[in-house]
């Protein structure tokens, strides 16, 4: 009986235009702002699991260091890593900060990462991305010249100006270097360019390089010292488990970094803007309830007599208010569906075709990722939907307090 009485009301006649047009106004902000708010969080989605992605696939997932200048017994901490349960590898890296100069004449800054290729290979993706080139060349002797081999990130590449084969200049300062000026000074080789690699992000790609282990150690005058010992894990994203346990079996002498730690600054602030996007997109479902509030106001004055005459036969007043309420409860629900496959389909288009471009070189991203993820719409429906039966309520408790005397009294 109540949700027939709500549904015919909804079928306004001729005379009741405005009503209807009113009621067409609520759905379409409802629909619009669920929408919106869909297509925003899987933006903000997006951005997050690409990055992540990239992340996790130039670099490892755990790292040890010493808490000294540099790591001495690597192969104690690496065999140490190996036998925890859930880690797939372990492999000791060197980190230099230098310039290089290929064939253009000035330099630029370079990051070089010594490492073991096979060990580098097994412990991140890096190698993976390579777009020219083999890593098998990444040795003291490169292919053969007699110069240890080289892999740049194709962004550096291009702005030394070099290709394959062809050789580029390095230069890193030495601190315990002995100079006629004192300690500390620049100490530079020659390496043959074996290959790019690509990882996606700018910052990777525009200032790293690889080079054999080896090689950085001789550079560094480290000796057999390391900057630390990259792990991979099975599962990277519960990695805080196989870090204790990793510091437990080391002792206290060691300082152990995840992924998600060193990045930890960034993905809360991704997690806050995200927040702050939901609540302020979510006004707009707000405004759209109070088109609702005016939706059932006028359909309770024009339904007065109606009203009237349905308490005169017997309707509580609890009828009348599930009646309305249920009128707004569908508005609302209208709205939110619509809203819901509107912005789920956006959301896709965008991502398949990536439609909307960006800078590599300012942003991490060539494209605006958009991933749909069911606890974010779920999330802006029930949102949606509760702020629209909230809505209801005060319309519909007064259309339940109305009088049917008074209703009916010049009828």
């Amino acid at each position: 009986f109540r949700l027939f009485v709500a549904f015919r009301y909804m079928k306004t006649r001729r005379e009741q235009a405005f009503t209807s047009v009113v009621t067409a106004v609520s759905v379409l902000g409802v629909m619009v702002g669920v929408a919106a708010l869909i297509i925003a969080l899987a933006l903000l989605t997006g951005f997050q699991d690409d990055i992540q992605d990239k992340l996790i696939g130039a670099n490892a997932h755990v790292f040890v260091q010493s808490w000294g200048a540099l790591l001495e017994d690597h192969e104690f901490v690496a065999e140490t890593a190996r036998g925890v349960d859930g880690v797939i590898a372990a492999s000791p890296t060197l980190v230099l900060n230098g310039l290089i100069q290929g064939g253009a004449a000035g330099s630029t800054f370079v990051n070089l990462k010594g490492v073991n290729p096979r060990g580098e290979a097994e412990t991140s993706q890096m190698l993976d991305r390579l777009i020219e080139g083999s890593a098998t060349h990444l040795t003291e002797t490169g292919t053969g010249t007699g110069r240890p081999g080289i892999i740049l990130g194709a962004e550096l590449g291009a702005d030394v100006f070099v290709q394959i084969g062809e050789s580029v200049k390095v230069m890193v300062y030495v601190p315990g270097m002995l100079t006629p000026w004192g300690a500390g000074g620049l100490k530079s080789e020659e390496f043959e360019v074996v290959g790019f690699f690509d990882v996606g992000m700018y910052e990777y790609d525009n200032t790293w390089a690889l080079i054999p282990l080896e090689t950085a150690q001789r550079l560094a005058e480290a000796g057999t010292g390391e900057s630390w010992v990259q792990v991979k894990v099975e599962d990277a994203f519960n990695t805080a488990p196989i870090v204790e346990e990793i510091g437990d079996r080391l002792g206290g002498n060691f300082f152990l970094l995840d992924w998600q730690t060193q990045n930890q600054a960034y993905f809360a602030a991704l997690q806050l803007e995200k927040l702050a996007l939901f609540v302020t997109i979510s006004l707009i479902v707000s405004v759209a309830a109070l088109n609702i509030v005016a939706t059932l106001v006028l359909m309770i004055k024009d339904k007065q007599r109606d009203i009237g005459i349905l308490m005169s036969l017997g309707a509580s007043r609890r009828d009348i208010l599930t009646i309305f309420m249920t009128q707004g409860l569908v508005i609302g629900l209208v709205g939110t569906v619509v809203g819901l496959v509107l912005g789920v389909s956006i959301a896709l288009l965008l991502d398949h075709y990536e439609a909307i471009r960006l800078q590599s070189q300012v942003y991490y991203l060539s494209y605006v990722p958009f991933h749909v993820r069911v606890e974010d719409f779920t999330r802006v429906c029930v949102f949606a939907v509760l702020v629209s039966f909230a809505a209801t309520f005060y319309p519909a408790w007064r259309a339940s307090r109305l009088d049917p005397v008074v209703s009916l009294r010049y009828e």
